[in-house]
């Protein structure tokens, strides 16, 4: 049930992600006081279980977001182009200790965040569905 552990495992050990954020990579929100750019910030916004009438669902699909920050749109392009590559169609197998069957990409929004001293923060939101499995005793 924490999808996050195995998104966060995923990315840090990326070669070409971690070679741009290194452990910058947060649930929710960044930690304002010493975020530096760039960064990825990771959101589960939704989950489904798989519904069986025989008992708990052992198969959820996570609905994740996926955003890279980052001082000008193409280093946000090319930080998001590798976590599309690091997350999409991941093989099943287990990351940060949870059991993923599959991940897939499903798009991507293009974001600009205005700051008060007229500079900017580009943002590449990118979003996956990722099936994860459930231990069922």
């Amino acid at each position: 049930m924490e999808i996050g552990k195995s998104i966060y495992n995923i990315l840090s050990g990326n070669t070409p992600v971690n070679t741009l954020v290194g452990t910058r990579i947060y649930p929710n929100v960044a930690p304002q006081a010493s975020a530096v750019f760039p960064f990825i910030i990771y959101d589960v916004t939704g989950v489904e279980p798989t519904n069986y009438k025989s008992g708990p669902s052992s198969l959820d699909t996570n609905s994740v977001m996926i955003s890279a920050y980052c001082k000008t749109y193409s280093e946000a392009s090319d930080l998001a182009n590798k976590i599309r590559i690091a997350m999409d169609r991941i093989t099943q197998g287990t990351y940060g200790g949870e059991q993923i069957q599959s991940s897939e990409f499903q798009g991507y929004n293009d974001i600009f965040d205005a700051t008060s001293s007229n500079a900017g923060i580009y943002r590449k939101a990118l979003d996956f569905q990722i099936r994860q499995i459930n231990p069922t005793n």
